[in-house]
């Protein structure tokens, strides 16, 4: 019942090299993740300088905080990926942090925008509402430390 060990070695290579395949995959994206993360940051600079040295203008350091929270975004998706890589399971928590962070962007982007339909405000609405539900009864299911 055991099986031919020839069989099973041949099963442990194939799976031992796509284990290899994926951490690399997931490596990958980690780096390409941190790289955005560090073009996010340049342009953060530029939008602050462009708002030290040009004519006052608040929708300068609205700009500037949107690619600060996209900055932000990339950053939670750094440590999923790392997470991940550690432990090979998603952490929740990590991932409904990114959408709120996602939604809160999207709120002071309708600042910017002129035209915003209610639809749009009530599906954002709609959605930090879920995203926050969600993270409340995971912390629900949180056993208690002692």
């Amino acid at each position: 019942m055991g099986g031919d060990p020839k069989v099973s070695a041949k099963n442990e290579g194939v799976i031992g090299l796509l284990d290899k395949l994926e951490m690399a995959i997931y490596l990958l994206v980690a780096l390409f993740l941190g790289i955005m993360a560090l073009m996010t940051f340049f342009i953060v600079a530029m939008d602050l300088t462009e708002f030290i040295m040009g004519p006052a203008d608040l929708s300068i350091i609205d700009i500037a905080l949107n690619s600060l929270l996209v900055t932000l975004i990339i950053a939670a998706l750094i440590q999923t990926v790392i997470v991940y890589i550690k432990v090979h399971t998603l952490d929740l928590r990590l991932i409904l942090g990114v959408g709120l962070t996602a939604m809160i962007r999207r709120v002071l982007v309708f600042g910017v925008e002129k035209t915003i339909t209610w639809e749009q405000m009530a599906v954002t609405a709609l959605l930090i509402f879920v995203i926050i539900l969600g993270v409340y009864l995971i912390d629900e299911k949180k056993p208690p430390e002692s």
